[in-house]
């Protein structure tokens, strides 16, 4: 990893900043403050126990953007685009219905705004879910994957023509119509053509936008190109989202545990976590593990009046979500040690060429 060192904590202690989080560490080597270093994480915790890499292992150009990014999209990235498009939205509307033209550009754009648009806690619970899945599939990383697995049907001969040509057709408009990267890919197909509808939108800076749309494409095949932050012998790989928030200032950041087989079972389960930052009360962790029908709520928060605050209301949540769940567990715990490691547990620490013998 590459990382830059903010301040010498002493004792061997420093605080690094990795680009796609920043931690606490343990270091056995002399370092400069503002010092940019080249480590490997010898062992997880807090604070995480770092090694420095060989001065002959260069970390290639491709591979320390890779590793300098964690969450997607980048949070400078997703401020600059919300900046330069929010004033779009209100002419990518249905007046230009009859030009094909703007009408495919202005779809993008709305599409484009929709997808970041920030997440309201006060809607109702299937709103926010549906949102919050919305956000997730359709974040260009597997589109392609999506497209490929709607061939395959047919390839296979699982898709019977023509009795489902026009619901699979429909499904394959409906992957290109609403994913992130399709969507990034008209809007830049119009802006390195300069094409004149782009006035009709009465864009400001088409320029700044066309780079702004080339970084997110990068991040995007970045994190496409990426094993995920678990070795390629573990059964997950684990992507970060930045999830735009409606009623915080700090966006909330979504960590998916993703199956790398190519079919999950039902006995392995699915588990989110989410990481949110208030002002009044500090960093909330809540980790979601769904087997089947069963969800099971685990709240880590650092203060004791907030857990006093959650546990006050637990029968509340497990009311609402009993609706949907057949069985619910909530549990809350004053942990600030599992809010930190939200950052870099996922991190494998490589190997020290140390054999052991108990094993």
């Amino acid at each position: 990893m590459v990382g830059r060192v903010l301040e010498l904590k002493g004792s061997g202690k420093v605080f690094v900043d990795f680009g796609r989080f920043r931690a606490m560490a343990d270091i056995g080597f002399p370092v400069r403050q503002g010092e940019v270093i080249h480590v490997k994480v010898m062992g997880k915790g807090a604070p995480l126990r770092l090694g420095l890499c060989a001065p002959e292992m260069k970390v290639p150009e491709k591979a320390s953007k890779t590793n300098i990014m964690s969450e997607f999209p980048s949070r400078h990235l997703l401020k600059e685009f919300q900046s330069q498009t929010r004033h779009l939205l209100p002419d990518a509307g249905p007046d230009h219905r009859g030009k094909p033209g703007p009408l495919e550009l202005a779809s993008a754009v709305r599409n484009l705004v929709s997808h970041f648009e920030p997440m309201d806690m006060g809607k109702d619970v299937s709103q926010i879910s549906g949102q919050l899945r919305k956000f997730i599939e359709d974040a260009g990383i597997f589109y392609e994957k999506k497209l490929e697995k709607m061939v395959e049907a047919f390839v296979q001969g699982k898709s019977e023509l023509p009795a489902r040509a026009l619901s699979e057709i429909s499904e394959t408009r409906n992957i290109v119509h609403k994913d992130l990267k399709a969507n990034l890919l008209v809007l830049k197909e119009f802006l390195d053509a300069k094409d004149p509808a782009l006035k009709t939108l009465d864009m400001k800076d088409p320029e700044g936008l066309r780079k702004t749309v080339e970084k997110f494409l990068e991040e995007i095949t970045a994190r496409q190109n990426d094993s995920g932050t678990r070795s390629r012998s573990e059964p997950v790989q684990v992507y970060t989202y930045l999830l735009p928030m409606k009623e915080l200032e700090t966006d909330a950041r979504v960590k998916v545990y993703y199956s790398k087989k190519k079919r999950s079972t039902s006995k392995e389960g699915f588990r989110i976590s989410l990481l949110l930052d208030m002002e009044k009360i500090g960093q909330i962790r809540t980790d979601f593990m769904l087997n089947g029908r069963s969800l099971t709520v685990d709240f880590s928060v650092s203060e004791f009046p907030i857990k006093e605050y959650v546990d006050d209301h637990i029968d509340g949540l497990k009311s609402v979500l009993g609706d949907i769940f057949e069985n619910v567990s909530v549990n809350v715990a004053l942990s600030e040690r599992k809010i930190s490691e939200f950052e870099f547990e996922d991190l494998t620490p490589l190997s020290t060429g140390l054999i052991d013998l108990k094993v």
